[in-house]
């Protein structure tokens, strides 16, 4: 019969062919730039995934900074926070209490000060603080401007001498003020505008009288970070020595000498009434006094989680670029590789700032990167040696991935030519990968 499939004869099986009326049903193989560019695009997903590791990372960097951040404040809190001095000052009380003090400043002020720094340890962190015996010395006059004011609105038998002190935690010693020929221990207190106060009551009748009086007194202060002072003066002289190798000159006024070794920095300051913009006599002490200080921050500099989130923003174009390297070895070389195998790689190239975090808390910030940088480029030529059956080509990816890493860790260290140096060495990048693209074939099967 026609519609038989097979018949048998002698043992044999002979097909009987189809009716002609039936087509024949064949199957069309993929070509090979569909394939590509299937994989071109899985390779842009996965690179694109690879962007939520990377915030993540960012996210645990800022945690440990704020953790930095917290033990700081809490070193900062039993022994003692950033002092600021203001003073002595006179002040006078007014005759109502809804009014205003009235606070006459020094005609002179001269500070000497020695900080010595040390290191406590709070976890893993190291936490930089400061003992400081600062010998103030200076006069009183009776100042010119106070003829302008209406002084019988205010309280002359109840004035007082004044020192702001910004935490009064890290007073060591009691406190005496020497006035002219008399001593007068000051006590703590709060005070309106200056905040905490050392106080005490002074003679103050030579000074009405119209006669100078100088005053002196010694500060054995503690403190964290940052020293700093209001120049209430007429004329004021700062002079600060210390053993801070890294000391941080801020404020309103930059010294006018200063001098930083191995062993420490010296530094003076010189600033005249005539560079503020207050007068000897304040009725509020407002921000105008106070953004006028200024002093040293003898804080260590912590920088390596300012690098490794500058690091982790390069994250991208380490992916992208190490991506298209293996993407051009597996079109030239013939070697498939799975899309997984492109997503083990690209987590291989985020633990890497995992590593660069964890080191840096421990040792210095160069010896964590070249330890986190062996060791991923290690485990990724490891890895493609593996895949691609072909240990060159794999060690090929590894020196390029090296050079990477080290074009990416100077950028880290260059501030002011980061861009410059980043945008010719993209350049150079991408005119290389325009070089190695054109001897590939996208169109082979």
């Amino acid at each position: 019969m026609m519609n038989e499939e097979n018949n048998v004869t002698n043992g044999s099986t002979v097909r009987t062919p189809m009716p002609s009326g039936l087509p024949e049903m064949k199957t069309k193989p993929a070509s090979g730039k569909s394939k590509l560019w299937l994989k071109l695009l899985l390779i842009v997903v996965i690179s694109l995934g690879l962007l939520i590791p990377q915030q993540m990372m960012l996210h645990l960097v800022n945690e440990r900074n704020d953790t930095l951040r917290e033990a700081e404040q809490e070193v900062g809190g039993k022994w003692s926070g950033s002092q600021r001095i203001a003073g002595p000052v006179i002040c006078i009380p007014p005759l109502k209490k809804d009014g205003n003090s009235l606070y006459i400043l020094p005609e002179n002020l001269s500070v000497q000060g020695d900080a010595q720094v040390q290191t406590l340890k709070r976890g893993i962190f190291d936490i930089t603080v400061f003992t400081a015996p600062l010998d103030i010395q200076g006069e009183f006059v009776y100042p010119e401007e106070l003829a302008s004011y209406a002084l019988n609105k205010y309280d002359l038998e109840r004035a007082h001498l004044l020192i702001g002190v910004r935490d009064l935690h890290g007073l060591t010693e009691n406190v005496t003020m020497q006035w002219g020929n008399n001593s007068y221990p000051m006590k703590s207190d709060r005070e309106a505008g200056l905040g905490s106060v050392l106080r005490c009551p002074v003679d103050m009748k030579p000074i009405w009288a119209g006669q100078k009086v100088s005053f002196s007194v010694k500060l054995h202060l503690k403190g964290s970070e940052e020293l700093y002072f209001v120049p209430v003066g007429n004329s004021n002289t700062v002079t600060l020595t210390s053993n801070c190798v890294t000391p941080s000159f801020d404020g309103s006024y930059l010294p006018v000498k200063r001098e930083v070794s191995e062993k420490g920095f010296s530094a003076s300051w010189k600033v005249l009434a005539l560079n503020r913009d207050f007068s000897q006599v304040v009725i509020d002490w407002g921000t105008s006094v106070r953004e006028s200080a200024f002093g040293v921050n003898m804080k260590v500099p912590v920088e390596q989680y300012q690098q490794t989130t500058r690091a982790v923003k390069y994250a991208f174009l380490i992916i992208v670029l190490t991506f298209s390297v293996v993407l051009f070895v597996e079109i030239r070389k013939g070697r498939p590789i799975h899309p997984v195998q492109y997503l083990l790689v690209g987590l291989a190239l985020i633990l890497f700032y995992t590593l660069l975090l964890s080191f840096s808390e421990h040792i210095a910030f160069l010896w964590s990167y070249v330890i986190a940088s062996v060791m991923t480029v290690g485990l990724i030529t490891a890895y493609m040696a593996a895949v691609l059956k072909i240990c060159k080509t794999a060690i090929a990816i590894g020196l390029l991935l090296s050079a990477l890493y080290i074009f990416i860790y100077v950028l880290l260290q260059l501030e002011s030519y980061a861009l410059l140096v980043g945008s010719v060495g993209l350049f150079v990048i991408l005119g290389l990968a325009m070089y190695a693209s054109q001897k590939v074939n996208w169109y082979q099967e």
